[in-house]
Parts: structure tokens; C-alpha cells; sequence
């Protein structure tokens, strides 16, 4: 939970400090997937909907432009999404939830003990757990919304069972 509320307050500006690297890597991860059309496309990360989350594999099934959506994350890492701050409260505001078991499925106890974690960081970007990477195999990138042109046409179809965003 913690690295979405990262990602949906903070962006992507963590994953891309060297963009040769972030090119590379992302080049290596896009030619090692297998292309799959069983997941959505994209989906939102901030609840405004102005960054979003594209899955790899069905953007490779669909011959998406690698090149253009290299060149769409790096922008949304260049871009300013928001402050620390904003960070602490919603990570303030999840335990909160969990405390009043809204939430059951996060244990309190976890997210107080990773709060203790986090304070002593700085509320450092993390990875995602092995548990959460065995369950749903993550491969996406974040960029901003109105970059959602790096698609490729095909993209556009009107889904609901593949997508949630659409224009």
C-alpha cells in the first residue's frame, strides 16, 4: 500500500535518476515479457487520474511504441506531483483506517511497525514486497495522463473489461 501512496503522491521521479539507466532497464524488462492482453492497460495512481500506471505486457500486445512511452515516463519524472508531507498524511490517514478496521485486510500491528520503519528512513521510495511481486508479477510504468498518446491507436477501444481510464 505504501509504494502506491509513494507513487500516487510523490510520481515517479525515484525510479528515474539516471535516464540511461531508466531507458536500459526498461528496454531489457519490455524485450524479456511476453505480450498479454488479460490485464488493463493503465489505470490511475492519483485520485485525480493525472498519473497513471501502464502495464507492460498488454502495451507489448498491443505494439505499443516503445521509444514513445521511454520518452512519456522520463517527462512524468521530470515533473513535479507533490511533497513529503502529502506522503505522511496519507500514510497517516491508511493507518488510521487500519486502526478503525476499515481496512482488515492490513494488519495494524504491520502497518505500525513499518510507520516506525518509515520514520527512521525519511520515507524512503521501496520495492514491492516478494509476496506482492509472486501474486500479481508487476511490469508498468507511471506517466502522466495527458501523455496517454505514446499509446498505440488500438488503445483507444472503449473496454471496460480491460480498461478503466478512457477518453
Amino acid at each position: 500500500m505504501y509504494k502506491l501512496l509513494y507513487q500516487g503522491v510523490l510520481g515517479p521521479e525515484h525510479n528515474i535518476e539516471n535516464e540511461t539507466a531508466f531507458r536500459e532497464r526498461l528496454q531489457a524488462e519490455f524485450a524479456s515479457l511476453e505480450a498479454r492482453q488479460g490485464e488493463r492497460l493503465y489505470e490511475p495512481v492519483r485520485p485525480d487520474g493525472s498519473l497513471v500506471r501502464i502495464n507492460l505486457r498488454p502495451f507489448k500486445s498491443q505494439n505499443g511504441d516503445l521509444e514513445s512511452l521511454i520518452a512519456a515516463c522520463l517527462a512524468a519524472g521530470r515533473q513535479k506531483w507533490g511533497e513529503l508531507e502529502e506522503l505522511k498524511l496519507a500514510w497517516d490517514t491508511f493507518c488510521g483506517l487500519c486502526q478503525e478496521g476499515r481496512w482488515p485486510e492490513f494488519a495494524l500491528a504491520d502497518a505500525s511497525g513499518f510507520s516506525a520503519w518509515l520514520e527512521a528512513q525519511g520515507h524512503p521510495a521501496v520495492h514491492h514486497s516478494p509476496a506482492y511481486r509472486r501474486c500479481y508479477q508487476p511490469s508498468y510504468r507511471l506517466l502522466a495522463k495527458t501523455a496517454l498518446s505514446a499509446l498505440p491507436p488500438s488503445c483507444w477501444t472503449r473496454n471496460p473489461q480491460r480498461d478503466i481510464l478512457t477518453e
